[in-house]
């Protein structure tokens, strides 16, 4: 079979790829014989991959249907596959992050790399990605990592359910996955206050080669409010750049939702309750129908040590759904006092966990 270098601009979808693409960094972007795809052209561009090689004649490719992947049969496993790729993103951010801190140096390769992850997560994952989210958060993991690591996937799935561009979304999870970085290279003199690492980020990446100028807005940005309560510049309405908009909502969800309990109920809830003040409605609708979609039929714990699946939410009142409890009550949690969710629990994700990740 044989192959020519062809440049990226050149690629048409249908043709074949004679060899490997690898990252920088060596990791296999696509394999040999993916056929080529509009994403994979967007994708190949936003890596900076300027020539491939592709079979010269598609006519030569081997005529045999494409191998499909081995479908899981269960959810349990389903679940498995998509925590070993979320713990190895989390274990390489962490290693990527520690660089930042020690070096002051921004490894853009790599990071990039991780961001690609995230970002062919969202897309092969579809929409039970919110679901796995809510029950797959790694407390032993570096924190700044960690909660980096999920806000890119929240946004990336914002993104997405906002229809944005998949250029877009790619440039909005490799934002998201950088939005604290300014944490890790704050002096430790005392010097500098928390609010401070926005303007400490936006210094690290402003002169680093391959990160836009979008990014580093996002990264400038990201507590900006609707209303104006934020920081740096206390930026109002239009004038705070989408990105940082959607990145502002999914910070704040998972700093909140996972502080001490999973508990995403009071985290939905305040941001549900803020969506025409501090945050953007057209960012904030289209991820409260997302997650309140999948927290239906979600088994969560009750402050009285009963487990229960919830049922049924009312629009805004996302801490007081409608609930049926393992033994078959219904309570509306809307109208019985001293009874509240105190955190999510998925049986059968936490299963798949338990019985051991081979």
């Amino acid at each position: 079979m044989e192959t020519k270098l062809l440049a990226v601009n050149d690629l048409v979808p249908g043709m074949i790829i004679g060899s490997s693409v690898l990252s920088p960094t060596g990791k296999v972007l696509l394999g040999k014989n993916a056929a080529v795809t509009t994403r994979t052209i967007s994708l190949l561009a936003m890596w900076d991959i300027r020539f491939v090689y592709i079979v010269d004649d598609v006519a030569a490719a081997p005529n045999q249907p494409s191998e499909q992947p081995e479908q899981p049969d269960s959810l349990s496993q389903v679940f498995k596959d998509f925590y070993k790729e979320y713990s190895s993103i989390v274990d390489s951010s962490s290693r990527s992050f520690d660089f930042v801190r020690n070096q002051k140096q921004v490894p853009v390769p790599e990071l990039k790399d991780i961001s690609f992850g995230i970002y062919s997560t969202v897309l092969s994952t579809g929409p039970t990605l919110m679901e796995y989210l809510l029950v797959c958060d790694q407390k032993l993991a570096d924190e700044v990592s960690r909660h980096s690591v999920m806000v890119a996937f929240i946004s990336g799935m914002i993104g997405r359910a906002m229809r944005l561009p998949e250029e877009t979304v790619q440039t909005l999870v490799l934002a998201g996955l950088l939005h604290d970085i300014g944490k890790l290279v704050i002096p430790q003199d005392g010097s500098s206050g928390p609010e401070d690492h926005v303007i400490h980020g936006a210094k690290l990446l402003r002169n680093v080669d391959g990160i836009s100028q979008d990014v580093l807005a996002a990264v400038l940005y990201h507590h900006e409010y609707m209303d104006g309560s934020g920081f740096p510049l206390a930026k109002q309405g239009d004038k705070i750049p989408v990105l940082a908009r959607i990145i502002a909502v999914a910070n704040a969800f998972h700093r909140e939702a996972y502080h001490d309990t999973v508990n995403p109920f009071i985290s939905l809830e305040h941001i549900a309750q803020n969506k025409f003040t501090k945050f953007c409605p057209e960012v904030c609708q289209p991820f409260l129908d997302s997650v309140r979609d999948c927290l239906i039929n979600s088994s969560i714990m009750l402050t009285d040590d009963r487990t229960a699946q919830v049922v049924l939410f009312d629009r805004e009142r996302f801490t007081k759904p409608l609930v049926r409890t393992t033994a078959g009550a219904i309570i509306d949690l809307s109208t019985v006092k001293g009874i509240a969710i105190k955190h999510i629990l998925n049986q059968e994700y936490l299963a798949a966990v338990n019985g051991g990740i081979s």
